[in-house]
Parts: C-alpha cells; structure tokens; sequence
C-alpha cells in the first residue's frame, strides 16, 4: 500500500495491485462480535441472498471488462435505489420469524461511511424479505487501467443479518463492490438548460479568451452510446486549416452563478448566456483516468488531443496545459469502429522538471477538461470523432484506517527479571491525507503501570513523550513510522503470564476513533540474574602509586530465585589488590540475597607502589558457587593513575665543617674556590627533567659572582630513583666580607614548575688580611748626590676587615729612603676593606754611585 502514491504518476499494473490491496483492507472484514457468536438451529438459518442496485426509473452505469464481465458502476453523486433481500431457511410451514439486518457502505482503506439498519417482515422457511433505501455515494472511488481498460476499485455495499439463534454465520454477510466514477457524459450535443456536457469554441493557442464558435460538431450517425457523437467538421468536408479549437467540459447557467467553477467570458459572449467551464478540482482527489471512444484520421502535421487546462490556457505551458495526442492509441480510420481511448493525465503531469512534487495529482490545481482539434496551413481530413466521455477517480477523503505490522513472536514473549522486552510495530496510513494518531499501552499487571515508577513506555517520532499513551506526529498518505513499546521486567518479578496490547485511535478533532489493535503474552520465566552498579563514572578513581581508596558499588538480585552470589575482583596490572567490604567495613567473598534485594558494598582497592602513569581496568564479577546466573555479572571501571611526581636534591658534605652538629663550608676571601657535590634523584614514576638556580645572599657585589653551577638543565631521569650529580662552585671572591651566608640550590621540574625541592649551603667566611702595593712609576734616571726626590705606593687593603699595615723598605747600598706620611714612619692609617692608601717615599742617591738599583 506503500505504492499507492504511484497512481498519482501513472496507473499500471503496480497501481492495480495496490488497489487490489487496499479492497483487500474492507472485504476481509469481521463481522460484528454480536453477529459471529449467535447461535440456533438450522431452521433458524437468515442470510443475505442478494445485493441489486437500480430501479425502473434509474439503473447504474454499464462497463463491459476486457473478458467481456459487465461491471456496474455509478456516478459521484448520483442517488440509487439499493435493495438487498434477506431469506430464511426451514420449513414454509415453520414458525415466521424477523432479524435485524443493515448496510454499511465501506470504503476500500477500510472504514465505515455511513450504515443503514432495518428490521425484516416475519419470514417463514425458504422465503426472503426485499427492503429497499436510498444511497447517494458522496465520494469517487473508480480506477481505469489504462493498459487493459479494466475498470476496479469502488465502494463496498456490505449486508449483514444479526439473528441471535442462528448458528451458520458464513452467510450472515454479503459484500459487493461498486465503482464510483466522477463524471460521464454520452456527448450527445449542446444540451439545454444547466445540464453538464461539452460545448466547441476557438480558443487562441497562446491562450485568451475564446473568440469564434470552432469546428467542432455533432453527427447523429453511428455513435458509439447515446443519440449523437462530436466530430471535427461538417459531413462531407475537412476541418478548418490553422485552427486551435476546444470542445470545452462546461454548463449554461442563467443565473451567471458558477458556484465554484469558471465563468468562462468567451464561451458565455459566443452562446449569448453565461457559460460555466467545469473545473476538475484534482487537490480533492489521488487519482484520475479519463475514457472516450473514437474513431478517424488526421492530417499530417496536424493533431487531436485530450486536454486538462487552467488559467489563460496557454497550450505551450506545461503548468497550463496538460495533453496527449490520441495518436499514440492508433485509433481506427474505419468509419464506425470505435476504439477505446484511456488516458491518465498524471502521467504527463508528473514528467515536467520544474514540478517541487510530481506525485501531487495535476500539481492540486483546478482544471478543465476538454478535446483539442489543432491544424497546421497543410492539408486535412475529416478529423477525429469522439464519444462516450467517463471520468473515473479516487478522491482524497478524510476518513482512514491504520495498520500495524508488530514483530510479537507466536505464543508471545518468553522473558526473565530484569530484561527489556521490545515491540515494534510498523503503524502504515492507509488513508489520501496526512493523519495524526495517538499510541496507547497497557499490560495486565497493575504495578507495571505506575506513572511515576513506569515499567511500560512508548518511544515514537514524538521526541516529548514517552509514557503510556503517545501522540505521534502526522505522517503522510500511505507512509509509515516506527512505534517501538519497551517493558522493563522489575528486578525479581515472579513467575507470570501477562497480556499487553498496543492500539492506535484517531487523534484528531474528527475523533473517529480505534484504527488497529494488536495484542501478545508475556511470560515471566524463573532464573538467576543479577545486577552489578556504580553511581561512579566509568573513570572511578585517581590513585597515585601505593595509594588505597574505595570504590562504591551494588550488587541487585535481579532474579526471582534466593541465591548466594560470589564477589571477586580483577586488574589489567600486577600488584594491584581488592578487597570487598561490605557496609561496615568487614571484608566478604560471598552474599546471601533474598529475590529481588540489593546491597551496597565498597572495593578497596590498592594501588601497586611503583605504579605506572596511565589507565588500570579493574572488573568486578559476581557468580554462584554451582550453576550459571545472568544479567549484568561484570562492573567494569578504570582507575587512572596520574604522573606521581617526587625528587630529592642531596649534599655531599665532604668539605663541610662540623661545629658541634652544625655544617657548613668555611673558607677565606682569597679567590681560593670551593666545589660542593651535589645529587638529583627522581623518585617519580615518570622520566624527569630538572632545571637547577643557584641564589645567595652575598652583598650584591659578589651575588652573580660568588656561587654557580656549571649546568642549568639535568638529563632526563629514569623514574623511581634515577639520579644525576653536579658540582655548586664557591669561587670565594676577595672581599667577600666576613659572616655567615646561605647559598640555595633549587631544582625545578620542566614539566611542572610548580614542584621545586632546594637545598641551602651554609657558608662561613672567615676573616680575611691581604694587602697589594703597587707604584705606576716607570723607570727613570737619577744624578747620584742630587737633591732628594719622591714617590707614591698606592696601598690597598684586599682583606675582608679594615685594617693597618706595617711599611718597611730595602734599600740597596748607596740608596737613601724613608717613609714621609706613615704613623711612627711605618704604619699605615686604617684602611677600609677595598680601599687604598697613597704611601709617599722620599730617596736620594749616594756621590759615585751608579747602575740599575732596586728598592
């Protein structure tokens, strides 16, 4: 039924067998529960003998099918007389007895349009009660194979007797099945009054009004049905050259009153009287097929059409004229030898590329439909004769049935504790229009059923509902959507057999009620199942090396059977351990659990002490000392464990003074350097870089100078007790002053500079007395028993302390010096650590004395 759709393209045999199928939907009816279930003896026996439709005064339609089977069939609208006969079995001379009986109109999606009931006469054995109504069928329901020319579909006529005695029902109901067409006219001319028929008129072939009568005309020899038939052209002569003539569908109306059809202006000035073009309103229908019969030729060059047109009628615009050539059916030229024409415009329609839906019946437009003579300036024939003109179609009707396709397994589902049970059903429209429908649930136990504890939900296209009763958003005709009902077996259910059902009512305004049930058992079996949760997330714990935490769980009866579960634990890692503890903390390998409980237990779980950074697995399984268990036996989680960072810096204290316990490096300011050992180990569980500074507290004159290391970056460490050594270089700068200092050591880690570990070197420096004398005279001459001359040494205190020093000389012979500024002629003042004095000494040269002399 999917397809069905198809017969708004074209009608072929895949559209013939979807019909089929939708008839299928309301001849495979089941009689009413209170008509299958009387019971009684044969002689009480009613049934329906026969269903005919017409009278005297107004019989159906005739179609003779392709194995010559005449079908009735009738018009949209039309009003029949319908007389179905009820008989009784038994005896004549038997007890007279009467039945209720009625007839429901059917459509073929399946639902009911309108039921008539009655009450036969008192009816003795072997005779039959005739009761007649009236029926006015609202709604077309007629395909035309436009292949074959068989003609299907239609409404179902279905006649029943409800007898409470009578125990055979297999002829209780009678079905039968008439096409409803839209439209049919014998085209017999130009009738008069309003009566519905077709009319000639020159039409522009660009579109416009009409402007001139045409060629069209009637011939009252050899039609095909009725009196008269249309033709091209007069007898005995050719039709016009250059013409675009219509025989247009329309009705006169004096009243100038269309009343939803088409005031045509032309057609109305040319027959001097209103004239109304009939409008085929195709948005109110899925299908349409249109049936003549004609016979004749054409010239070359020239042809005839059927056509379905709109708005100004413009042939050339395939939005305003759909048409087909009935060349393509060879009809005959034999005068008289009519030829069935059968034409679906849909497949002319749908073949246009600019259409955004081709499946849309002639686009939901409202057209008119008529013949077309089209000539050229070249030569012409007789032209085409037309007759017998019959509209069949299905209209889109609001009324539809549902129906669900559910995977329920024969004898229903076998099911245990704490499993899901999934039904889905494929719920297909099989009405013309888009419906909304609402999904409803319910199982016989109660307790399933609490809103605010639900076992039972529904999960549909409506993304905002999922209880026991759903509305599913429209679907499309002949689409279908997915309806999925999930029952959650509670934890330690009993042994049970319940009935769940499903069913789709109308969740319209129309209201119209249950479209489709469908219904299964559920059996609950015995079995051990348990259950094993964590409100933890998957990644449960950060645990650093040698650490030990707990990680919350519990472990669910889920059965229906009292069992003793076994716990243990695993990890993706050696020297990893757990424990299960129950709430008290005592450690268990076992539980006792009554059906249906639960229990709260903790791991504790330790950690390997060289742990590697990276992820662990840990499982948690619960089993049974004898005998399989189901369900949810394994909790998984992971452990991450972080990179655990740790490193020591260490002093060699070799070189180190020991003044009652306390060390330290002791030195004099004299440029005598000092080198210190020092050790980096990692005791992280990841390789390490360290970056190494060096600070002090030195007068800032000697801070840059008076401590260093030779390299500022270590290796790459192994973890857990990689090391590297270096040396701290203490240069003892002269006049470094004398006290006690601190020389820091730190090492930083690369990856994370937020983790330091330092080490603080005390040093002592020590007094320090040290002297430099020095002249920037150079060499000079000097005339022995001269006057005496002089010269300066700049003294200069290189100690740590202020200090004096004592001068002295050594003369060579003949040399005469003395010291001219000194304290008692050799001290010098105190002078400050750095700083210099200017000592002056005065000499003089003996008579006769000569040479290089050096004082």
């Amino acid at each position: 039924m999917a397809r069905m759709l198809m017969m708004m393209r074209r009608l072929s045999s895949i559209s013939l067998v979807t019909l089929l199928l939708l008839q299928t939907l309301a001849l495979n009816y089941v009689p009413e529960a209170e008509a299958v279930s009387a019971r009684g003896g044969a002689k009480d026996d009613f049934s329906i003998s026969s269903i005919e439709l017409g009278n005297t005064s107004f019989e159906p339609e005739i179609w003779i099918q392709p194995d010559g089977q005449i079908q009735e069939y009738l018009l949209q609208n039309d009003e029949v007389e319908v007389i179905i006969t009820v008989s009784k079995d038994g005896p004549i001379t038997g007890t007279q007895k009467q039945t209720d009986a009625k007839l429901e109109i059917v459509h073929p999606i399946g639902f009911v349009i309108e039921t008539f009931y009655w009450t036969t006469d008192l009816i003795a054995g072997g005779q039959g009660f005739e009761y007649s109504l009236l029926w006015n069928p609202q709604e077309a329901h007629s395909v035309l194979n436009t292949t074959t020319n068989e003609l299907t579909g239609g409404l179902i006529l279905r006649a029943s007797v409800n007898f409470t005695d009578d125990d055979r029902n297999d002829n209780d109901v009678m079905e039968k099945q008439v096409p409803i067409a839209v439209h049919k006219d014998l085209m017999d001319g130009e009738a008069n009054g309003n009566i519905l028929t077709f009319r000639p008129a020159r039409y522009p072939i660009g579109g416009g009004d009409a402007n001139n009568y045409g060629s069209w005309y009637e011939d009252s020899d050899d039609s095909a049905v009725g009196n008269s038939h249309w033709r091209m052209s007069l007898p005995g002569n050719s039709y016009p050259s250059s013409a675009f003539d219509r025989l247009v569908h329309s009705f006169k109306n004096g009243n100038n009153d269309c009343s939803g059809d088409a005031l045509d202006a032309g057609l109305s000035s040319i027959n001097q009287i209103p004239v109304c073009r009939k409008l085929f309103q195709s948005q109110e229908y899925i299908s349409t097929q249109v049936h003549l019969q004609a016979w004749g030729t054409m010239g070359a060059g020239d042809a005839a059409y059927l056509e379905f047109w709109n708005g100004n009628g413009n042939f050339s615009d395939p939005l305003q004229s759909v048409h087909w050539d009935v060349a393509a059916i060879n009809p005959s030229p034999v005068p008289g030898q009519w030829k069935n024409i059968s034409w679906d415009p849909q497949t002319v329609w749908s073949q246009n590329p600019a259409l955004m839906n081709p499946d849309l019946l002639l686009g939901g437009n409202a057209w008119t439909f008529g013949l077309v003579l089209r000539s050229d300036s070249s030569g012409a024939t007789q032209g085409m004769h037309f007759d017998d003109f019959v509209q069949f179609g299905i209209s889109k009707v609001d009324g539809f049935t549902l129906t669900a396709n559910c995977d329920n397994p024969v004898g229903g589902f076998e099911t245990v504790p704490n499993d899901l049970v999934s039904w889905k059903c494929l719920v297909t429209n099989n009405g013309y229009k888009n419906v909304q429908f609402r999904a409803e649930t319910n199982i016989t136990n109660a307790s399933w059923m609490d809103p605010i504890v639900p076992q039972l939900r529904l999960d549909t296209t409506n993304p905002n509902d999922n209880d026991f009763n759903v509305v599913i958003p429209p679907i499309g005709p002949f689409e279908t959507t997915e309806v999925w009902a999930n029952l959650s077996i509670p934890p330690g259910a009993d042994v049970q057999i319940q009935d769940w059902e499903i069913w789709f009512t109308d969740a319209s305004s129309a209201n119209t009620g249950e479209k489709a049930r469908v219904a299964t058992k559920v059996s609950i079996n015995s079995q051990y199942s348990v259950r094993l949760t964590s409100t933890t997330s998957q990644i449960a714990l950060t645990m650093d090396p040698g650490e030990s935490q707990l990680l919350p769980f519990t472990i669910f009866n889920t059965g229906n059977l009292d069992s003793t579960f076994q716990l243990s634990s695993t990890f993706s890692e050696d020297l990893w351990s757990g424990t299960v503890q129950d709430e008290l903390g005592n450690a268990i390998t076992s539980l006792f659990m009554l059906k249906g409980t639960s229990a709260n237990l903790n791991l504790l779980i330790s950690a390997e002490q060289q742990a590697s950074p990276g992820q662990v697995n840990i499982n948690i399984r619960a089993s049974r000392t004898s005998g399989d268990v189901v369900g949810d036996t394994l909790l998984t989680r992971i452990i991450d464990v972080p990179i655990y960072r740790d490193f020591d810096l260490e002093t060699s204290y070799t070189l180190f003074s020991d003044d009652n316990g306390r060390l330290f490096v002791e030195g004099f300011a004299n440029e005598e350097s000092k080198s210190i050992l020092m050790s980096l180990y990692n005791n992280g569980n990841d390789e390490e870089s360290y970056n190494i500074s060096v600070t002090n507290n030195f007068p800032i004159k000697y801070r840059e100078s008076g401590s260093y290391v030779d390299t500022l970056q270590s290796p790459l460490l192994d973890e857990w007790g990689g090391s590297w050594t270096f040396f701290l270089n203490l240069p003892m700068p002269i006049g470094l002053p004398e006290g006690f200092y601190e020389v820091i050591v730190t090492a930083t880690n690369v990856d994370d500079p937020s983790l330091t570990v330092s080490e603080v070197i005390p040093v002592e420096i020590r007094q320090t007395a040290s002297v430099h004398v020095e002249t920037d005279i150079s060499d000079q001459s000097y005339i022995p028993g001269d006057i005496a001359q002089s010269m300066t040494f700049e003294v200069t205190n290189n100690g740590n302390i202020p200090d004096t020093f004592n001068m002295s000389l050594n003369l060579p012979q003949g040399m005469n010096a003395q010291f001219t500024n000194l304290v008692n002629g050799q001290l010098t003042p105190v002078i400050d650590s750095g700083a210099s004095y200017n000592v002056t000494v005065e000499f003089s040269f003996d008579s006769g004395v000569s040479g290089n002399l050096q004082m």
